[in-house]
């Protein structure tokens, strides 16, 4: 039994939750990766007790080991315990994640999550607005967002705007009256009943009263003749000179962003058309025995790419799932599987989740040697692929 919070026995993990940790690097990176594939899978089967423990589990086995990317399963294990509705554990996993990386902006989301499930939701929002600023075009991130505000909303409760009071207030309005002979003159004195605003009566917050005595609210800025004198004159111009008129390209971003604030360019088209191709038509031989292993082509690809401009620096922002569909050839015998590319992001930093699905893995020995080869990411053909995304990478880095 393993995992002392959650006491379930998962007899079908016990190749990975029992036993000794690897010594060996690559023994050890083989088990982590494992791990996460069956952790990633039970949480997408909604397995979350199952997903908590190999997560756990993943945790313990890197712990006394430098290994890359370890903030990733604090990561998952806080979505799979936010959705079990163990939010304080699931801010503790978020905490730690982002402790590690700062800059992994799915960290600040599960952080985000966490604190929505505890109904914190100010500090939910600045949570957020870190995440969107290191990825502006998740989706994700964004719709939270608008939930969450809507959430704080809700929480604080609509302000009571208390309706405009009216006071009656009489006043003497002294008119002549025509005169019957040019020797008399009468005035007589009318009452009438004038309506005024109580709030101005009183010089509330929000009105103000000008040097010729009118009141007027704050939002009503008249120039003075000084002030007017200060600025010069602002009335618009036609330019004469059209060569005379320079516009300097600001780092990063367009020539029309003088002011050097956020845009974004949309590199979906290209990125999708690029992996369809870089991917497919990759081939490595077996590692230990004869036979090639083939990526064929791409189906089921969803995401969107974009390049967003923040304060001068370029982000290249990537999220895309897909899957690949490969074959592994043994002379005449040929095996067939797909390797899913679960999330492949530009906040993975190269470790993307994948899951290979090989049919025959069980029936035949070329079933089995397929697996291996697309679920290890040190054999021939993980790697060659690896190289292959690495430049997409590279590529989508020189616009």
């Amino acid at each position: 039994m393993f995992g002392g919070d959650t006491g379930l026995p998962f007899s079908r993990h016990s190749d990975v939750l029992h036993g000794a940790i690897p010594s060996d690097p690559t023994e050890l990176e083989h088990l982590v990766a494992e791990i996460k594939r069956r952790g990633n899978a039970a949480f997408q089967q909604n397995a979350l007790e199952e997903a908590e423990v190999l997560y756990t589990r993943a945790l313990a086995v890197t712990e006394s080991h430098s290994m890359p990317n370890r903030h990733i399963f604090y990561a998952n294990r806080s979505a799979a315990r936010c959705s079990m509705g163990k939010a304080e554990q699931a801010l503790e996993d978020a905490d730690a994640c982002v402790a590690l990386d700062a800059a992994y902006a799915k960290g600040l989301f599960r952080k985000a999550q966490a604190l929505v499930k505890l109904e914190r939701y100010r500090e939910a929002l600045v949570v957020l607005d870190d995440a969107k600023a290191l990825e502006p075009s998740n989706k994700s991130v964004t719709l939270l967002f608008a939930k969450v505000q809507e959430l704080a909303t809700k929480q604080k409760g609509a302000p009571v705007v208390a309706p405009s009071k009216k006071v009656m207030t009489r006043v003497q309005e002294t008119r002549s009256s025509p005169a019957p002979s040019a020797t008399r003159t009468t005035s007589t004195a009318d009452s009438s009943v004038v309506e005024e605003d109580a709030e101005i009566i009183g010089h509330v917050r929000g009105y103000k009263k000008l040097a010729d005595g009118r009141v007027t609210t704050f939002f009503n800025n008249e120039l003075t003749e000084e002030a007017k004198q200060l600025i010069g004159d602002i009335a618009p111009k036609q330019v004469q000179d059209l060569n005379a008129v320079q516009i300097k390209s600001v780092d990063g971003g367009s020539a029309w962003n003088q002011g050097n604030t956020f845009e974004e360019k949309d590199m979906t088209a290209w990125a999708k058309g690029k992996l369809e191709t870089i991917v497919a038509g990759v081939s490595a031989p077996l590692d230990t025995e004869e036979g090639v292993v083939t990526s064929v082509q791409v189906s089921n690809l969803e995401g969107d790419a974009s390049i967003a401009v923040v304060r001068g620096a370029k982000r290249y922002i990537f999220d895309f799932a897909f899957t690949l569909a490969c074959t592994l050839t043994q002379g005449a015998n040929v095996a067939t599987g797909e390797l899913k590319f679960l999330d492949l992001s530009s906040d993975c930093g190269g470790d993307y989740d994948v899951e290979a699905v090989v049919p025959s893995r069980y029936q035949s020995e070329g079933g089995k040697a397929l697996h291996a080869a697309l679920t290890s990411s040190t054999s021939p053909f993980r790697k060659a692929l690896g190289a292959q995304l690495a430049a997409f990478v590279q590529e989508y880095h020189t616009f």
